[in-house]
């Protein structure tokens, strides 16, 4: 009778263990992509990402890395008690972006199921100076043989822009500029053209065409340049 006590006495206490053994938080995501649409290049992009603990443990972030310096992320709380929500304050800046983007937030925690999540914020900046292209890919190159190549710059911005000048660096490339048409109203489009040599003692051939411009947001464009020199 007394072995039979203590058998039924130590269920309650096997049943405790079992529910503290398997307590654990979990994390629960309303949205996990944003898509800001488009935005004009130098606007910064805020967002807040809304989680929730839904386990039965306290839900601890433990860690938060962004894609880029570009972007930013902060969580209201470090810690989120069973059943209760938070959020993800995101922000991007598109300063140094044009086109399609997509940047990330990868938080870490202690969830069961998911220690580990990945918020996206998406959309099209657009840029006051749209340049084509970003970077002049030469290919082979002849030596003293040279390749002419176009960079256009269009103006969608609301006021009139003007191209000033054309700054060359590179110490194995010989390269020569002419603008083509340097005011741009909104809307239309410029070139800058360029002739391109390789200097016959360089395999590997780089350098960056710098543009000038009388914009306020953006005074100076940057394209790089590269290839090789053939045999």
């Amino acid at each position: 009778m007394r072995n039979r006590l203590v058998k039924i006495s130590l269920i309650p206490s096997l049943v405790l263990v079992a529910n503290v053994a398997w307590a654990a938080p979990e994390l629960s995501v309303e949205q996990g992509t944003y898509k800001f649409g488009t935005v004009t290049q130098g606007k910064k992009v805020q967002h807040s990402f809304k989680i929730r603990n839904s386990g039965d443990a306290p839900l601890q972030i433990k860690k938060i890395e962004v894609s880029c310096g570009c972007t930013a992320a902060k969580p209201s709380t470090s810690t989120i008690q069973p059943g209760k929500s938070a959020q993800i304050d995101v922000v991007f800046d598109s300063t140094e972006f044009g086109g399609k983007v997509l940047k990330s937030v990868t938080m870490l925690t202690n969830a069961g199921k998911t220690p580990s999540y990945t918020f996206n914020m998406e959309g099209t900046v657009s840029e006051e100076l749209q340049v084509t292209p970003r970077q002049l890919s030469l290919g082979s190159v002849t030596p003293g043989v040279a390749k002419l190549v176009t960079i256009n710059v269009t103006n969608n911005g609301n006021n009139s822009i003007r191209l000033i000048a054309v700054n060359v660096n590179s110490n194995t490339l010989q390269i020569k500029s002419t603008i083509g048409k340097s005011e741009l109203k909104p809307g239309e489009t410029g070139s800058v053209n360029l002739s391109i040599v390789g200097k016959s003692e360089s395999k590997i051939l780089s350098g960056y065409v710098h543009i000038v411009t009388s914009s306020a947001k953006k005074k100076e464009i940057t394209v790089p340049v590269y290839g090789t020199l053939a045999k």
